[in-house]
């Protein structure tokens, strides 16, 4: 439904994406993970149809996006980190105008749809500019799939969300994925990460790596030690040979160490999380 084949783009001198491929299949959740300035947002504008790519080519609803770019933005949908919204129509009047532009002789039912699936009905007739952010952000994601497209663009949607509110929203993703829309999501959250089918971690414009949360875990613990040394301190730590991360973790320290090297007596191995895993690939592409 979604597939790059060595994308790359450049500004001025700057490599903001280099060979970048992935895929992403109907029905599945793929998270885009990497910091702010790793190529996330270039790669997702390169996607819809709003940015040319460099080198490489992309796909997406099975039309080449490079070629057909107006064709493939009458089959997406695409929230961007700030809530795309008409602050000054009421939340009815947003999914209205939204669902005209796509599927004007439906527009009527399939907003009221929306409103109904994402909870939206008792703030219809309110000015959008007077919800809370988290409501906000509901809006925007409503207005991306009023129209039911095959493919869900989302770039950060729960940035600068309290946590009920950014659960709220993964829950409302989940619901696109199962039914059947193909929906990549880019985010610097690790703990979000995990609500993903499939991941793929960006840095530097480069992809790292790509697999299920579990797949990039347990490849990570083949290359490294994940280990916490109870009452250890930091400098104590990061003395240790081998030790290629160490950090403070309640009463003690967390740290990565080379597969080979040898441990201190009490340190005790831990399951890495995505956050321990994204560390090390980092480490290693520095």
């Amino acid at each position: 439904m979604v597939h790059a084949e060595e994308v790359t783009r450049s500004f001025g001198g700057t490599r903001a994406l280099d060979r970048v491929s992935l895929s992403v299949r109907p029905g599945e959740v793929f998270g885009l993970l990497g910091p702010n300035g790793a190529g996330k947002t270039t790669l997702v504008r390169i996607l819809s149809g709003v940015l040319r790519p460099h080198g490489g080519k992309a796909w997406v609803a099975g039309l080449e996006v490079a070629r057909e770019p107006h064709r493939v933005k009458a089959r997406i949908g695409y929230a961007t980190q700030e809530a795309s919204v008409y602050r000054d129509l009421t939340v009815e009047e947003n999914l209205l105008f939204r669902a005209r532009l796509y599927r004007p002789k439906e527009a009527r039912a399939l907003a009221a749809e929306a409103l109904v699936r994402f909870g939206l009905t008792p703030y219809a007739k309110a000015l959008a500019g007077h919800l809370s952010g988290g409501w906000r952000q509901r809006l925007a994601l409503a207005q991306a799939v009023v129209h039911r497209p095959e493919v869900l663009f989302l770039d950060e949607p729960t940035t600068g969300l309290d946590p009920l509110s950014r659960r709220s929203i993964w829950e409302l993703i989940h619901q696109e994925a199962a039914r059947g829309a193909a929906v990549l999501v880019t985010t610097h959250y690790m703990d979000e990460a995990e609500r993903c089918h499939r991941l793929g971690l960006l840095f530097g414009g480069r992809v790292l790596a790509e697999g299920t949360p579990q797949e990039l875990k347990a490849q990570a613990k083949a290359r490294a030690q994940f280990l916490f040394a109870p009452g250890a301190s930091l400098e104590e730590v990061r003395g240790w040979p081998g030790v290629l991360e160490a950090w403070p973790s309640g009463e003690g320290v967390r740290l990565l160490l080379r597969r080979q090297a040898p441990r201190a007596a009490g340190w005790v191995e831990v399951e890495p999380s995505l956050e321990d895993v994204f560390v090390l690939l980092t480490k290693e592409a520095a």
